[in-house]
């Protein structure tokens, strides 16, 4: 591909000497020394030179020639060089696609390239001899003159950028001194730079636009409020070189409408809007509703230039909307603001989802959140707060030392409706007692559902009304009665129990465990309401460490047997013994039993401690029978609860192996309770022990069932006349006539009498009238170990 030169790199005739001035000086001087005119051609040229030599040189004049030839050859060496160096740069020049330039120290052209000329608009050569004011504004040629005496001046290179007017390119230009035999000149380059200012804008940006993502990441992470999260979204944003404002908007979920959430402007201006995401808000007055709306209604990303009067105010140009989803539903969107028409490019149309979708992650972890927390807040049956909800108010209170009180209302026999209506009319019926509480409970009062057919309320020590006021005259009535419940008419009773903020606790677990037990306490004695008594708490926490302690006492044998004799009323002599429980506390000594048999009883211990009694019984009597004694039978008393586990039968006969069977060592007292509560397990029972050859006593009778039927149907062999009807006898008639009745009737039963508590001579003998077989007490002896009763079956 072929170029002509368009311009000349130097003024030669004024800036350069002339090729002939050295090659005539030379020519002249050979001419000299041979006498005749001698060609520069020639000079140079050794053969032609020895050829044009005249005869008749002497050796010097020979020597001198000589070196003019050498001087003429290099002189021609360098003319070459200097030729070559000079198309080199002509060519390099001409083809650089940068402007390239030589400046004299008055500031004009003396040599520019084509793309010089091509940049400046002007034809070859008209850029030499002219300076930059006749291409450039007079600002603008005033500033390029100044940077160039600056390079001259100080003999520095100086690089710039340099822009179009319009933007749209760029340069690095570099301007430097040349110095030529002491006279100074200014070179100077153009690189085009337009591509790599593009690609570095379009770097930044990309690198800036990132930075916004991870710094959003980052408040998402910190974020636990929504409006939080979405004014410091909105905030971070504007950071962002060029966007002017942005604001987030929800959406209704039925209706679309959306309503203004937050808005931060790049000023510092920010807004929450107090409108909640259900409800409708006014807009803001920039707010560019059309985008927004096609954005929720379509889902997808959307730039609008028509802007309100609002936003050309602010110079706005553009807006982007993008769509924010929660849980695959659109929740609103965040508009973007610009004042640059053209800001919303294919960078940001690309983005945009990145952005919407980061957003969104944050928008539905928290709402996700806090639908968790209201759910855990809220019984799902009632709709009512929880227990938890409930403790978290309570442990508020108490942490602004509010003072108050708990009530607890339980609805009774709450799953026997349930067995009896159903499991929906059940919760039904919970609904309806919810509803009116709700309408019952004011604003100063918290209101709780805080397990199945039980709900809490706090009512606040201002209150003008007394809870026990509150508990009658609106509680009772409200919720006590007949309910219809789909096609069920359900009649509820309720009970009621109270405990004092902070005076009995200051949380509420405690609070309603004391409340509960002030309700049971209340309903044990057939009322509505009860208050906590602490003297309760007191017992029942010496009932749990005595509980404890009789557990420890079961593993550690502490149990003993005492033995009460029976006496044989015609004859005087021993006739049996009763075997009774008697604790040695480590520490305390012998307790005695009204301490701590109730206790086993109603903890369920008494079967394990029943166990010890009759097996520790047949030991003793074993013992007795092998030392040459005759012991009489020993009676142990068999608990109800031992009647309702299924070891009863084997611990009996284990305990007649031990003594030997054969013996007829044991027999069993129950109380008229044990054959109340599931007559007929208790029945055959007692007919496997009766097939045993174990003999069964009533203890206790005439105190607690006394029906006449199980006498009849039971395998029954001895009553046992109570101590309070022996003690009572001999001075009430009507007592004496009852033991008589007694009496008789277990004679025609044909069943042996064994009275109880006889102390003093004249109930003896009156029992003895009254032909009772036997009898004990204090009169005969009392309960004594095993050692002394060893002893009196010697005597």
């Amino acid at each position: 591909m072929s170029h002509t030169p368009t311009a000349v790199l130097f003024d030669r005739e004024e800036h350069l000497p002339r090729k002939a001035g050295t090659a005539d000086e030379l020519s002249r001087l050979a001419s000299f020394i041979c006498g005749k005119p001698i060609a520069f051609a020639v000079l140079a040229d050794e053969e032609a030179l020895h050829a044009a030599m005249p005869d008749g040189l002497d050796p010097a004049q020979r020597q001198a020639l000589f070196d003019l030839a050498r001087v003429a050859a290099g002189h021609n060496v360098l003319r070459r060089r200097l030729a070559r160096a000079e198309g080199f740069l002509q060519g390099f020049a001409e083809h650089s696609p940068s402007p390239l330039w030589i400046k004299d120290r008055r500031g004009s052209y003396v040599m520019g390239n084509a793309a010089l000329h091509g940049l400046l608009g002007v034809e070859q050569p008209g850029l030499l001899g002219k300076d930059d004011s006749h291409f450039w504004p007079e600002d603008i040629s005033r500033s390029l003159a100044e940077q160039d005496r600056a390079v001259l001046d100080h003999s520095e290179v100086i690089k710039t950028m340099e822009t179009s007017e319009d933007g749209a390119r760029h340069w690095l230009v570099h301007k430097f001194p040349i110095d030529v035999d002491g006279e100074p000149f200014l070179g100077g380059s153009a690189i085009e730079m337009t591509n790599e200012v593009e690609k570095e804008r379009t770097l930044i940006r990309h690198d800036n636009f990132y930075v916004l993502l991870s710094r959003l990441t980052a408040i998402i992470s910190r974020a636990r409020h929504l409006e939080t999260l979405c004014l410091d979204a909105c905030r971070v944003a504007t950071t962002q070189q060029g966007i002017d404002l942005v604001d987030i908007a929800c959406a209704d979920p039925v209706s679309g409408a959306l309503s203004m959430f937050t808005s931060a402007a790049s000023d510092g201006s920010e807004h929450v809007w107090p409108a909640r995401c259900n409800q409708s808000g006014p807009p803001a007055e920039w707010f560019a509703a059309d985008a927004a709306a096609q954005a929720v209604a379509n889902g997808k990303m959307q730039i609008s230039h028509e802007m309100t009067q609002a936003c050309r105010r602010r110079n706005i140009a553009s807006c982007m909307a993008i769509p924010l989803f929660v849980n695959e539903r659109c929740w609103g969107v965040i508009s973007i603001y610009s004042q640059r028409s053209d800001f919303f490019d294919n960078f940001y149309r690309e983005r945009a989802g990145e952005l919407g979708t980061e957003l969104s992650f944050g928008l539905e972890r928290l709402i996700n959140a806090q639908e968790l927390h209201r759910l855990a807040r809220t019984n799902a049956l009632s709709g009512l707060p929880s227990r938890l909800q409930f403790e978290e108010q309570i442990a508020a209170l108490a942490a602004s030392s509010m003072a108050g009180t708990v009530l607890l209302v339980n609805i009774n026999r709450f799953d026997d409706l349930s067995s009896a209506y159903g499991n929906a009319a059940a919760i039904g019926l919970m609904r309806v007692i919810a509803q009116r509480l709700r309408a019952a409970v004011n604003e100063r009062m918290l209101l709780s559902h805080v397990g199945i057919g039980r709900f809490a309320l706090f009512l606040p020590a201002t209150l003008e009304d007394s809870p026990e006021n509150f508990v009658h005259e609106t509680i009772v009535p409200l919720l006590q009665g007949s309910y219809q419940v789909e096609q069920h008419k359900i009649w509820c009773t309720i009970n009621v129990g109270a405990a004092s903020l902070p005076t009995d606790g200051v949380n509420a677990d405690t609070l309603l465990v004391k409340a509960w037990d002030a309700l049971a306490s209340a309903r044990d004695r057939e009322l509505r309401f009860g208050v906590y008594n602490r003297e309760e708490l007191g017992q029942t926490t010496r009932q749990i460490s005595l509980e404890s302690e009789l557990r420890d006492a079961i593993e550690r044998n502490e149990f003993i047997n005492y033995y009460q004799p029976k006496i044989d009323l015609k004859t005087g002599r021993l006739a049996g013994a009763e075997a009774l429980i008697r604790w040695r506390h480590p520490q305390r000594g012998l307790v005695p039993p009204a301490e701590f048999v109730p206790l086993l009883e109603r903890s369920g211990l008494v079967i394990a401690a029943g166990r010890q009694v009759m097996q520790r019984a047949m030991e003793d009597w074993r013992g007795w029978h092998d030392a040459g004694l005759k012991p009489p039978q020993i009676a142990v008393n068999v608990a109800p609860a031992q009647f309702r586990c299924d070891s009863l039968l084997g611990d009996i006969q284990h305990a007649l192996e031990t003594a030997g069977a054969r013996y007829h060592p044991l027999s069993i007292e129950i109380t008229e309770s044990s054959l109340v509560s599931d007559h007929r397990r208790v029945a055959e029972i007692l007919h496997r022990i009766r097939r045993l050859d174990v003999p069964i006593a009533i203890d206790d009778f005439g105190t607690g069932y006394s029906s006449l039927a199980y006498l009849v149907s039971l395998p029954v062999d001895v009553l046992k006349v109570d101590r309070s009807f022996v003690m009572k006898m001999t001075q009430d008639a009507g007592y004496m006539g009852l033991v008589n009745t007694i009496v008789s009737l277990a004679h025609t039963l044909d069943l042996k009498v064994v009275a109880e508590g006889i102390e003093s001579e004249e109930e003896a003998k009156l029992l003895k009238l009254l032909r009772c077989e036997q009898g004990q007490g204090y009169l005969y002896g009392r309960p004594v170990p095993a050692e002394e009763f060893a002893a009196m079956l010697k005597r």
